[in-house]
C-alpha cells in the first residue's frame, strides 16, 4: 500500500525540498488517497501565498 505525506514548511530555496528548514518544517497524514494529500497542499500554499519561502510538498511512502 501507498501513502502520501504532505510536508510543508519554509526554505532557503523554495524551489528544492532538500533546503528547508528543519525548524519550520511539519508533516501531516499519512493518506491513502493522492488527491485528498494533494488538496490539503494546495490550501497550505494559498494560505500562505505571500510568502515566497514557504512552500508544500506531497510525499510518496511505501
Amino acid at each position: 500500500m501507498i501513502d502520501y505525506i504532505v510536508v510543508e514548511g519554509s526554505h532557503k530555496n523554495p524551489n528544492e525540498m532538500s533546503t528547508i528548514d528543519k525548524k519550520t518544517k511539519k508533516e501531516y497524514g499519512p493518506f491513502v488517497d493522492r488527491s485528498e494529500a494533494e488538496s490539503l497542499a494546495k490550501s497550505l500554499i494559498q494560505k500562505n501565498v505571500d510568502d515566497f519561502y514557504h512552500r508544500a510538498w506531497v510525499i510518496t511512502r511505501n
